[in-house]
């Protein structure tokens, strides 16, 4: 009798555990399958900056680069987004780029032997921002050539009323 009492106990816990556990997880998740975001443009195929940077008037310069931005929303109203690149050069320095009005720095980071770099991102406003992924030329390259981007091409993301985010 005390053993089945223990083993109803056990597994009362273990649905508790459950639930909470199923109560904690995120509102949103849209990486996996359906990332919130793909297909930065590169700054070349925009007529206006065929010249700029490093795109020398080739408009399919850095086409070749693929990228993706998968959100979590961990709490209502707070997203993280993390950001993948690829097809890059190994060992190329790269800021990437937030614009909601004024540009503003998500991170710096160093491509690795595999071609591609990551950047994470947390924030409470996300309709309206866009992004450029710049190659930093050295250390006293402050902004560096925007590559590929979203917000030149005016790929901005909106919150979609179930709360997902997409580009708009």
């Amino acid at each position: 009798m005390v053993g089945r009492a223990l083993l109803c106990l056990s597994v009362a816990a273990a649905a508790c555990v459950v639930a909470a556990a199923a109560l904690g997880a995120p509102v949103t998740k849209q990486n996996g399958k359906s990332p919130a975001f793909t297909g930065f443009t590169s700054i070349c195929t925009l007529a206006p900056y065929l010249f700029y940077g490093d795109c020398n008037g080739d408009a399919a310069a850095f086409t070749n680069v693929k990228s993706r931005m998968n959100a979590i929303q961990a709490k209502p109203g707070r997203y993280n987004l993390e950001f993948t690149f690829s097809n890059l050069t190994p060992g190329t320095v790269y800021r990437l780029w937030g614009n909601d009005g004024a540009f503003f720095k998500i991170g710096t980071a160093v491509v690795g032997d595999t071609g591609s770099v990551s950047f994470e991102y947390q924030t409470r406003a996300p309709a309206g921002l866009g992004f450029d992924l710049n190659r930093i030329r050295g250390d006293w390259d402050v902004n560096g050539f925007t590559q590929v981007t979203s917000y030149w091409s005016n790929q901005l993301l909106a919150v979609n009323p179930d709360g997902t985010l997409s580009a708009q």
